[in-house]
């Protein structure tokens, strides 16, 4: 019989980015601390039908579990194109799988994973797109609104008729960061990675 060729555990060196000396910068899913706000924290469970993992820093829905399962709290579910009203953190959430090709923490179908409810007050870093990082012109308030969760790239977006295919969300930007982040990108290969050369906005969501 041919052995299999696989090391789940193998070592390697560190991913680029993860060690730095730039105090600037943002980690997309990884609220802000906050003592007013971290009760808001809530635990869900994924539903069984995921058919991908999830990381923190994503648009997702909560839904109302059914009568058998809301003992492990609401269900989570992928944003859709009608609704995203809440944004899944890596806060708390150690539970996360971890390997030596995929360093982002991944939550699978049936698990649990935290997140924010929109209209919690919560700080969160969140992916940007090109458009929203052009925001930041010293000039446009604090709290602009008009987003758009982009279910494609996985960010946020201004709002226009060209992205009605994406669910508006009822966030407000405070800053944006255009160097030093941490963003997640799912390599064609299917890792799930850290990058560190994309903007990023905190979110008060």
């Amino acid at each position: 019989m041919a052995a299999i060729n696989l090391d789940p555990f193998k070592t390697q060196g560190a991913f680029s980015g993860l060690f730095n000396v730039e105090s600037r910068g943002l980690t997309q899913g990884d609220a802000q601390d906050d003592p007013a706000i971290r009760m808001q924290l809530c635990s869900g469970t994924l539903t069984d039908d995921l058919d991908a993992p999830v990381w923190g820093g994503l648009g997702v829905v909560e839904c109302i579990s059914t009568v058998e399962t809301n003992v492990s709290g609401s269900t989570i579910k992928k944003a859709t194109a009608s609704v995203c009203n809440a944004f899944s953190v890596f806060n708390q959430a150690y539970h996360g799988i971890t390997t030596a090709s995929n360093p982002v923490p991944l939550y699978l179908a049936g698990s649990s994973i935290h997140y924010y409810r929109v209209g919690s007050g919560a700080r969160i870093p969140l992916p940007i797109s090109a458009n929203v990082a052009a925001l930041a012109t010293g000039n446009d308030p604090v709290g602009a609104d008009g987003f758009v969760w982009d279910l494609v790239n996985n960010c946020v977006d201004v709002y226009s008729s060209s992205s009605s295919a994406n669910p508006k969300v009822n966030i407000s930007l405070l800053m944006v960061s255009q160097q030093g982040n941490l963003t997640v990108k799912k390599d064609t290969d299917g890792n799930v990675v850290w990058e560190n050369d994309k903007p990023c906005g905190l979110f008060l969501i």
